[in-house]
């Protein structure tokens, strides 16, 4: 039986190959717009999201931090540029360590990222210790987030700071609304999405003090119609058979922006 972490990985190597992260801007996750600023592009957007991450990280020069989900590695790099750090990324996709790896090769601060295959669920003991964590849409794929916020606290100092960027139920879904979170489940391989207080409890049970919780999903709302164009313009360029799944993928985006249940948290905390 194919394990969450082995479907998880699989998922984003199969998107990697159909080229969504270059559809998409460069990065992998929503974009942040500001009220009125509706016609920024997407990669702009995206890289807003990415800066107020990294502001509630409170960073000084030459810390390390572990980022969670660190897709084809742009978040890390940009972190590490703009904040003068070094930046460890994880993933379990293959092909996006590889990516990753690449760009970053390229990059101005090729000495200050790395990028290696890891289950954030089951972290390996010889990460050492990180002043800070952030994770941007990955903890959504976990089982159990919280055993996996319990694991990644070991690896964090005292007082250090985590950043959670992520998708919620600010109200469950009911009616057609259900279906379409059923199928934004399986198709993008999300083991569940939080409401805001399952997010805030399984903090505070695995041992994080909760700094800040808001609730931005108006300012990524267009995220989804973005993303769903995107893949839709994939889609067309691909047979039928490799074209039929982002193309679901793609209505489901549409659907779920277009819910007005479907929020989106950042949320700081810190190690007790």
């Amino acid at each position: 039986m194919t394990s969450q972490t082995d479907a998880v990985g699989g998922k984003y190597d199969q998107f990697a190959e159909a080229g969504t992260t270059e559809a998409l801007g460069g990065n992998i996750h929503a974009g942040y717009w500001d009220p009125g600023a509706e016609d920024v592009p997407m990669a702009v957007a995206t890289d807003r999201l990415t800066d107020l991450v990294a502001e509630r990280l409170a960073l000084q020069p030459g810390q390390r931090v572990l980022d969670v989900g660190c897709g084809n590695g742009f978040p890390a790099m940009r972190i590490a540029q703009t904040h003068d750090v070094h930046v460890t990324g994880i993933t379990v996709s293959p092909q996006e360590v590889t990516r990753a790896t690449e760009l970053a090769a390229e990059s101005e601060v090729a000495d200050r990222v790395a990028f290696q295959l890891a289950d954030a669920a089951d972290l390996p003991a010889d990460l050492g210790t990180f002043d800070a964590v952030f994770a941007i849409e990955s903890l959504l794929h976990l089982n159990d987030q919280t055993r996996a916020l319990q694991r990644l606290r070991r690896f964090v100092r005292p007082g250090g700071r985590l950043v959670i960027a992520d998708l919620c139920q600010r109200e469950p879904f009911t009616g057609a609304g259900e279906e379409v979170l059923a199928g934004m489940v399986r198709t993008l391989e999300i083991a569940g999405i939080n409401s805001p207080q399952e997010h805030r409890s399984g903090l505070e049970r695995a041992g994080w003090q909760v700094l800040d919780f808001v609730d931005v999903g108006e300012n990524v709302r267009a995220s989804y119609e973005h993303a769903a164009t995107a893949f839709r313009g994939i889609a067309a360029t691909l047979p039928p058979f490799a074209a039929e799944e982002i193309l679901t993928a793609a209505n489901l985006m549409s659907a779920f922006g277009e819910n007005p249940s479907s929020g989106y948290v950042l949320i700081t905390a810190q190690r007790l």
